[in-house]
């Protein structure tokens, strides 16, 4: 074998590159909205168990206060569907919950996007 002096070492090129632009997935909404978002998933699910555990049908008035307003839709769905039940109307009223929820996460985001300064490139 004939070794023509080459090496095993390996110099590597590095490219520049451009800069990043922030994904969705960067931003992070700050503590205060984490805070809030967490409260009101807290008190949802305690309007839920209170209805559900509490024995008086007029504790889902928090639940559906929560809920607004997509809870207006609630009867219309089920008027829609054809039957009334309270566990569809119950499931209905968490999804509001989650509408809502989402909503405000959204909201945050946006909130600090905008406040947020400008990375420096």
């Amino acid at each position: 074998m004939i070794d023509l002096g080459q090496s095993s070492y390996r110099q590597e090129v590095i490219m520049p590159q451009a800069p990043r632009k922030t994904s969705p997935a960067d931003i992070e909404i700050p503590a205060t909205m984490r805070t809030l978002i967490a409260v009101y998933l807290a008190a949802s699910v305690t309007a839920i168990a209170l209805l559900l555990f509490g024995g008086d049908p007029a504790s889902g008035i928090f639940l559906v206060l929560f809920a607004l307003p997509w809870s207006l839709f609630v009867s219309q769905v089920t008027g829609l569907l054809g039957f009334e039940s309270a566990a569809l109307n119950l499931a209905l009223l968490a999804i509001g919950v989650g509408i809502n929820a989402a909503l405000l996460y959204l909201l945050g985001r946006r909130l600090h996007k905008r406040h947020s300064p400008s990375r420096p490139t």
